[in-house]
């Protein structure tokens, strides 16, 4: 037997425990960082943990207003502020056990499948793991895999592998990176992956939506009753892989990260820290432990202390990201908050140039976030919009396009109300290119009837 000797590169490490707490965080809804925190605080003697002051004012909304079940409670902002300057950080506790149950979540159900893979090797479940973190709410992958490539500084292949893996689990279409592959990932799993119904996704869903049967017929050489017979197998597909997640069978309450408001001619944003937890250093049991003779307790205290000052700083750093990452979107969409004019259209990607973050790191900041302003509360990702195409070449975001549709209706002659096509028609002449479909998506959006349901009832909304 001859000995040779071969070089090899491998990777081990994919993040530091520092990143992922971080990235964690970040991604942690206020309702959820408080559980985490207290988690954290079981196997930690060196952390205190004070609950928010928040809590109060969230059991007497609970008492007084009783929302019902599946239904989401915005909480008053004058609520919070009569509570940041009455209660402090000595507001009693209260026990919110029967409201924080809930059934398993989207994320934690792909987690879970992922650790039942016995036979996944330690760094593409790490790699895994890391895409289910950036995965939409609705359970889309819109990060592309080069970016996460050089975020991560791993090969691009290994993350193809992890997507795959990603991929593989339920429910179906799961870490699909569009429509097309979120619809393909279900048909390869049934006995319906033909090749008619693999064109049909792949190239001829706006016509399919349209129902525009002939042309599809023509473009795949195939008769208008397979085509139909296609279409309706493709429409009982999921589009949405994380519906059913969680079932909304309690009351979700939503906290949010910042109250925006104007003072003068400057807008302020005041960060909701009232919703936060204290974290702290028992500094008790750090002394009891600095007293000890035993070198296993010296280490033991030095290990706690890192994890301690490590959770502090992911904190920190998860409010300087959340506040930078909401001014932004404030100066990007200015014309919003300052005069009410429509959102201009904004992506993830150009809000992560700004910052000089990764794209991956906005998705999470932004995911389950909401913002108070004016006396509403908006979800941080409602403010972002894909631009749609205009005459102009800056392209207009959706809340622009269903403003104009609203003006279409709002001009237009009762006795003789717009169809959607008609709409249609009206927006391409300002430059605006909308399929039917989306007008009519838009338009029952805006609680508008349809046209002949304006006609009978005589009311254009």
């Amino acid at each position: 037997m001859r000995l040779t000797q071969q070089q090899r590169q491998t990777q081990s490490l994919l993040l530091t425990q520092k990143m992922r707490q971080s990235l964690h965080l970040l991604q942690l809804p206020a309702p959820d960082l408080e559980s985490y925190l207290e988690e954290e605080a079981l196997s930690n003697p060196l952390l205190e943990v004070e609950p928010p002051a928040l809590g109060q004012a969230l059991s007497d909304v609970l008492e007084a207003e009783n929302p019902r079940e599946g239904q989401a409670a915005f909480l008053p902002i004058e609520r919070r502020e009569q509570l940041l300057w009455s209660g402090g950080a000595s507001a009693p506790s209260s026990d919110f056990t029967g409201y924080a149950s809930r059934e398993e979540s989207f994320t934690d159900s792909l987690i879970s499948q992922l650790g039942q893979l016995s036979m996944l090797e330690p760094y593409i479940r790490s790699l895994s793991e890391y895409l289910v973190g950036c995965l939409s709410p609705a359970g889309y992958l819109d990060c592309p895999l080069e970016e996460l490539s050089r975020e991560l500084g791993c090969p691009l292949f290994d993350l193809e592998q992890a997507l795959f893996v990603v991929q593989s689990l339920e429910p179906t279409g799961v870490g699909a990176r569009s429509l097309s592959e979120c619809l393909l990932l279900q048909l390869a799993q049934s006995r319906h992956f033909t090749e008619l119904n693999i064109h049909l996704v792949r190239r001829g869903l706006p016509k399919l939506a349209d129902g525009d049967y002939a042309a599809l017929a023509e473009d795949f050489h195939a008769s208008e009753d397979e085509v139909r017979a296609a279409a309706d197998y493709i429409r009982t597909l999921n589009p949405i892989p994380s519906r059913g997640f969680p079932t909304g069978n309690y009351t979700h309450y939503v906290i949010p990260e910042a109250t925006l408001h104007w003072e003068g001619d400057t807008l302020h944003i005041d960060m909701n820290t009232a919703a936060q937890p204290r974290v702290s250093l028992n500094t008790q049991t750090s002394a009891l432990l600095e007293g000890s003779d035993s070198k296993e307790d010296q280490a033991y205290l030095r290990h706690k202390l890192q994890e301690a000052r490590s959770l502090m700083d992911s904190l920190h750093d998860r409010q300087e990201t959340l506040f930078r990452l909401i001014s932004t979107v404030a100066r990007l969409q200015n014309g919003f908050f300052a005069r009410g004019e429509a959102l201009q259209p904004m992506t993830m990607s150009q809000v992560a140039d700004e910052l000089q973050l990764n794209i991956s790191t906005v998705s999470r900041a932004v995911k389950d976030k909401y913002i108070q302003y004016s006396g509403k509360v908006y979800p941080l990702r409602s403010l972002f919009s894909t631009p749609i195409p205009s005459r102009d070449g800056r392209g207009i975001s959706a809340d622009g396009a269903r403003r104009q549709i609203q003006r279409c209706v709002e001009a237009e002659d009762p006795a003789h109300p717009l169809s959607d096509s008609a709409i249609c028609t009206a927006l391409a002449a300002l430059g605006i290119t909308l399929s039917r479909r989306t007008v009519a998506k838009y338009r029952s959006e805006l609680g508008i009837p349809s046209a002949a349901e304006r006609k009978k009832s005589g009311s254009r909304a």
